[in-house]
């Protein structure tokens, strides 16, 4: 048996992308691996849940932009500090792991090096690592000539495009999943058209922007906001044909992806977009920002997404003519097609055999 420790910045608790898809691993019975998640931040402390006080994570989570870039531009450092605050549950997880798996790359720096680390792309590749192509060439030739992360053994791609770009031999690719007994379309039995949007309420997820469409355009739309961040002051004032619902539980966050017709998701910088996974398999249209490309070409060719820029104008253009495009995503016996689609390619079931499998043939291999 394989024993592997799951490292994230943030908590299971946060339940975003990550979150979710980490708590899936680690619930998934395999008689191959032992498992358990590192979080950073307090918490956990069960048998295979293991909560660390971080300042590292503390500032990662806190900031954005050029400052969050200068944060982890001392990553190295940080973490080393972080590793001498919690030095006894750093030396279990290290004595009692096989194989480490980082979310975020640069928890790489918070352990001894004699083990099996595995990078993965919920974290960054040199191709997206800082957003400038000169840095990042220079960074992907400093790892290919194992000048920097030298222990690193494999690489998990969740975008198997990426292949091609992973500066490290042991590399395999298997994509996120999502759970399609609990995301699955009804029939549609309202007339007015419904918008969702779901994910962290901050700019880069582009959520101001449709605000601001709603706020300066009188559209026939009724608008819903799943969703917690640094944008809900957002929501301090009514907005016409808006609503807001911060935390549903599940079951109800499941029940307004069923009740509505479109997502909308014009985030500027993804890894994957899970959301737009739980949008589809409820049999949503979508409407989804050029980052996501090509991630997700299949499902344009199946007329149940477009790719926009993430501006306020081009928001504006595709929601005008919503209604003759939900036409066709709008009838059930297509919406089921789609979800019987996404159950096929991207359902846990399918998705958390091949993960493991794939992982084991990493760590025997090296």
């Amino acid at each position: 048996m394989i024993a592997i420790t799951f490292v994230i910045p943030s908590s299971l608790d946060y339940n975003g992308g990550i979150e979710k898809t980490i708590a899936r691993y680690n619930s998934y019975t395999t008689d191959d691996f032992k498992k358990i998640v590192l979080q950073g931040v307090p918490g956990g402390n069960n048998k295979d849940v293991y909560g660390i006080n971080s300042v590292y994570s503390k500032l990662i989570i806190s900031t954005s932009g050029k400052l969050n870039f200068l944060v982890r531009a001392m990553a190295p450092f940080i973490l080393k500090f972080d590793r001498l605050l919690n030095y006894r549950v750093i030396r279990n997880i290290e004595n009692n792991s096989q194989v480490i798996y980082l979310t975020n790359d640069d928890y790489y720096y918070l352990f001894a090096h004699g083990k099996f680390f595995v990078w993965s792309e919920h974290g960054n590749i040199p191709s997206s690592y800082t957003g400038i192509k000169a840095l990042n060439n220079a960074i992907y030739a400093l790892i290919k000539d194992k000048l920097i992360f030298r222990k690193i053994k494999a690489m998990h791609l969740i975008n198997c495009y990426n292949m091609n770009l992973a500066p490290f031999k042991n590399t395999f690719c298997v994509p996120n999943g999502v759970d399609t007994s609990h995301f699955f379309p009804s029939e549609r039995v309202h007339s007015s058209i419904r918008l969702l949007f779901v994910g962290r309420l901050e700019k880069s997820k582009g959520i101001d922007k449709i605000v601001n469409v709603f706020k300066q355009n009188l559209l026939n739309i009724e608008f819903t906001v799943v969703g917690s961040g640094e944008l809900e002051s957002l929501f301090s004032t009514p907005v016409k044909n808006v609503n807001y619902v911060k935390n549903p539980d599940n079951e109800k966050l499941a029940e307004i992806y069923r009740n509505s017709d479109a997502f909308i998701f014009p985030s500027m910088l993804e890894n994957f977009g899970n959301v737009v996974l739980e949008a589809l398999s409820s049999g949503l249209y979508v409407i989804g920002s050029e980052s996501l490309r090509p991630r997700f070409d299949d499902i344009e060719k199946m007329n149940f997404l477009e790719y926009i820029e993430s501006t306020e104008s081009a928001i504006l253009k595709s929601l005008e003519d919503l209604d003759r495009k939900i036409e066709y995503t709008g009838k059930y016996e297509n919406r089921i097609k789609m979800h019987n689609y996404i159950a096929g390619k991207y359902g846990w079931d399918f998705v958390l055999p091949q993960f493991y499998n794939k992982m084991k043939n990493a760590y025997y291999s090296e």
